[in-house]
Order: C-alpha cells, then sequence, then structure tokens
C-alpha cells in the first residue's frame, strides 16, 4: 500500500526534477549572455568563433584563394597575404613556396550603361513585344 510517505517521496522526486531543469535553463542562459557581452566588449581573444562578426573581422589579411588537389597527398594552394599572393605545394613531408608575386588587383564592379542599338529605336518591335505580353 502507498501511504502519505511514499506521495511525499513522489512529489519531492518531481519537484527536484523541476529544479535541475530550472537551475540547467538559469546556467545556459548566464553563458549565453557572458558570450553576448564578451562579443560586444570585445572579449573574443579566447573565443575567435566570437569575432566572426565583427568589423575587425573583416578586413583580414590572410585569405585561400584556390586550392588544387593533386594526387592524396599534396595539393596546391594560391594564399593572398595583404598585396602578395604566395602559390604553396603542401603534403608530404614539406611545405615548398612554388612562386611568390604581386596579387592582382580587386576587381571593381561598375555598373555600365546598356550599348544603343538601332533595332531598340524600332516601334514595330517594342509593339509586337507589348502584344505579346500583353494577354490580348
Amino acid at each position: 500500500m502507498s501511504g502519505p510517505r511514499e506521495q511525499d517521496e513522489a512529489t519531492l522526486d518531481q519537484l527536484d526534477i523541476i529544479r535541475y531543469f530550472a537551475a540547467l535553463i538559469l546556467v545556459l542562459g548566464l553563458l549565453g549572455g557572458f558570450a553576448v557581452l564578451a562579443r560586444r566588449a570585445g572579449w573574443t581573444g579566447a573565443l575567435p568563433a566570437l569575432d566572426r562578426w565583427s568589423p575587425q573581422a573583416r578586413k583580414r589579411r590572410l585569405s585561400v584563394t584556390e586550392t588544387l588537389i593533386l594526387d592524396p597527398r599534396r595539393k596546391v594552394v594560391i594564399v593572398r597575404v595583404d598585396d602578395t599572393e604566395h602559390v604553396l605545394l603542401l603534403g608530404g613531408e614539406r611545405e615548398q613556396v612554388l612562386e611568390r608575386g604581386p596579387a592582382p588587383a580587386e576587381p571593381v564592379f561598375e555598373p555600365v550603361a546598356p550599348d544603343h542599338d538601332e533595332a531598340e529605336d524600332d516601334d514595330t518591335q517594342i509593339a509586337s513585344v507589348t502584344r505579346l505580353g500583353g494577354g490580348q
């Protein structure tokens, strides 16, 4: 038979489980809040993943431009450091610099005006396109 003592123990067990989950949620919330504060304050020395979205991270000096796998053990990598590109052979027992030179300038994309064509001036072409797209 279940007496009042067993019911009290069951109620205490349920309360303990609720307390454990509440404590877990509190601790995870505190850790998340600290991570947000650390990111905003710039304390990302030990946590580089938090620095991913900062303005300083967008101005990286090092980038991998291209990679070519030669065989399962070796690959060629083009690495850009500041204004210099390095062609590296990686793998095997050692790494080797194959070539070093100035990096090509970053492409600048500017809007270009469309070419003016005499066919565009023809009213019949515009009318026929309007008629076809107009849905009669």
